[in-house]
């Protein structure tokens, strides 16, 4: 398969090593890549300041949620997660927590063999809403991913999933990994990000309770 020959932000049928000689391809090294169940999917999509801004924001709340709560969390963003020769992702944020073994320092995919899956994996929805909430949903939770946060760009909203055994993840009313934040919170945090920016976030956090 060539890299003219794909088809983007769309599944399609390919084998194992397609999918890697492709993501290898230069004219790719900018494109988020999945595989799930002998499917491939490829984003290339412009990012645009919603997008951007709200990645940075997510990021920012989740790092001081955890500083106020004296958590142990390590982010990454836009790693790549692989189940070498059966699943794939590329999350916009991955976050692990606690004193485990971490993912070695390299330039290369974390392989969830031989590493813990992230406790949170994020992704910020601006042109893939109904993809994130579905497909991607069933792969992070095959891929072990404790819950799942989806940002949805236009609504203003962050929709959280946990992981129940035998039926993947499913809706939360509040984050089991970084205990209070709800919906509601991360919402809010975010319009206040917006309007106010990175300084508007930290102050908001701060000024919860606990």
């Amino acid at each position: 398969m060539t890299a003219s020959a794909v088809t983007e932000s769309t599944w399609v049928r390919a084998s194992w090593d397609n999918f890697v000689t492709l993501e290898d391809d230069p004219a790719y090294q900018r494109a988020k890549f999945y595989y799930h169940h002998g499917c491939m999917r490829v984003e290339m999509s412009p990012v645009g300041p919603s997008h951007a801004q709200d990645n940075g924001l997510i990021a920012l709340i989740i790092g001081q949620w955890a500083f106020k709560r004296g958590l142990r969390l390590y982010s990454y963003v836009n790693v790549t997660l692989r189940k070498t020769g059966q699943q794939e992702a590329q999350p916009d944020l991955a976050c692990f927590m606690g004193t485990g073994v971490l993912p070695a320092r390299s330039n290369k995919p974390v392989e969830l063999s031989i590493f813990l899956p992230p406790v949170l994996a994020v992704e910020v929805s601006a042109t893939t809403l109904e993809d994130d909430l579905t497909t991607k949903r069933e792969l992070y939770g095959e891929l072990g991913v404790s819950e799942y946060w989806v940002v949805d760009v236009k609504a203003g909203q962050v929709l959280l999933f946990g992981l129940v055994e035998g039926e993947g993840l499913q809706p939360l009313q509040g984050s089991r990994v970084l205990s209070g934040l709800s919906p509601m919170i991360l919402s809010q945090a975010l319009e206040r990000g917006q309007a106010q920016g990175d300084a508007g976030v930290i102050q908001y956090i701060m000024d919860l309770e606990q």
